[in-house]
């Protein structure tokens, strides 16, 4: 007898929602670091928006990402 292996497959609705959340932590990161970092001028100014467009593209990209893996499933 040879048993298949299923593979293992994530729940779709948890991708979709890490993909939401991944998109509003981006949100939350543009207006924290570079909204703030401009009204507040306690650091460099070049340092905070650096770190808040790196930040803004890393989650944004992950949150896309995650939220089209569900759409090619259907």
């Amino acid at each position: 007898m040879v048993k298949e292996k299923k593979a293992i497959q994530t729940n779709p609705e948890f991708v979709e929602n890490l993909g939401k959340l991944l998109l509003d932590m981006a949100k939350l990161m543009f207006a924290s670091f570079i909204l703030g970092g401009i009204l507040k001028g306690q650091l460099p100014q070049y340092i905070v928006i650096a770190a808040g467009i790196i930040f803004f593209v890393l989650f944004a990209a992950a949150g896309l990402i995650l939220l089209s893996l569900k759409k090619n499933r259907r």
